[in-house]
């Protein structure tokens, strides 16, 4: 019977340092989180400023190109809808590559993630 305590306080020690453990990780997980999020804000209103700007641009090369067209010959549609098409495949392309990126895997929280689960480990170790 004089093990019963000793077991019990060991068994009560162990799980109240998991449960600190655990909530340290979580103040950690939001932290990381945090610090994503304030990446892709930025990356983000990086790229609407940008954006910005190369569409003015891109309206002005395009209007180019249909001139260019029109002086080879071709009528002001057939070049426009040319120049058009060409425009939404470029643009359809650089959509794609960029969602691709900003996919949920480049976002997770690898530090915690990995964190959880050698502590999870450890808590099983000394559980077992």
């Amino acid at each position: 019977m004089r093990d019963e305590p000793g077991l019990f306080h060991a068994l009560s020690d162990t799980v109240s340092r998991a449960t600190d453990l655990i909530q340290l990780e979580v103040r950690v997980f939001k932290a990381e989180l945090d610090e994503k999020l304030s990446h892709v804000k930025a990356g983000l209103s990086l790229i609407v400023s940008g954006a910005i700007f190369i569409a003015g641009a891109l309206f002005l090369l395009l209007q180019a190109a249909v001139l260019v067209l029109v002086e080879a010959g071709l009528s002001p549609a057939l070049a426009t809808l040319l120049v058009a098409g060409a425009a939404i495949v470029i643009g359809l392309a650089f959509m794609l590559t960029g969602r691709k990126q900003m996919s949920g895997g480049a976002l997770a929280p690898e530090r915690t993630i990995h964190d959880l689960q050698r502590d999870t480990r450890l808590v099983k170790e000394k559980l077992s």
